[in-house]
């Protein structure tokens, strides 16, 4: 279980709306981390790549491919680390705090209905799965004995967003232990990045 994972303000909100950026041309991942009611902006999430992972995006499938992305808020401070390490089959994604401590991992399942993440401590004990429905809309993030600590809704974004690009946005409300929001924002970063990019 994580202990108050530095728990700044950014943390201690129970609705979050995470805004892909529409980038045709800049091949990086970008988000906006906004207040789900007066839609302010809190954060950034922001990948880390080289030109290098850049010319690779247009030939491999980005779900397969090594991505690290840095959420920070709006004076710069880093808050949350996502690393993706390369991958042939399954994802597995690890969330850092801002002092580089280990929050806890995300690990592809196979043939999972919907997309399933299984969530587990630094040790590998189990933290709980995502889960999606079977239209890939709602994901449900879940402790080991079912009860629900957040649901993760991804929004129809129109026609036009919907068909012409792969940015998506999600609609996160935490209803559990609130010590879990950083690990929260990290899976939908991590739904986004392993479901939504291909």
């Amino acid at each position: 279980m994580i202990k108050d994972a530095n728990m700044t303000d950014f943390f201690k909100c129970q609705e979050y709306l995470v805004r892909e950026n529409v980038g045709f041309t800049s091949l990086h991942e970008s988000y906006e981390i906004l207040d789900s009611d007066d839609k302010i902006l809190l954060a950034t999430a922001i990948e880390d790549a080289d030109l290098s992972l850049k010319i690779q995006k247009l030939f491999f499938d980005k779900a397969f491919l090594p991505t690290q992305v840095k959420v920070r808020g709006t004076d710069g401070r880093l808050l949350l680390d996502l690393d993706q390490p390369r991958s042939i089959i399954l994802a597995t994604l690890v969330a850092k705090d801002s002092e580089g401590k280990i929050l806890g991992n995300f690990k592809q399942t196979l043939f999972s209905y919907g997309g399933t993440l299984e969530v587990t401590d630094p040790d590998g004990g189990a933290i709980g799965s995502i889960r999606g429905d079977w239209k890939c809309r709602q994901y449900t993030f879940s402790d080991p004995g079912g009860k629900t600590i957040a649901t993760i809704d991804h929004l129809y974004g129109g026609v036009a967003r919907e068909l012409l690009t792969t940015a998506d946005d999600y609609r996160v409300k935490l209803t559990g232990d609130q010590n879990l929001a950083p690990l929260v924002l990290a899976g939908t970063l991590a739904i986004d990045l392993v479901f939504h990019e291909a």
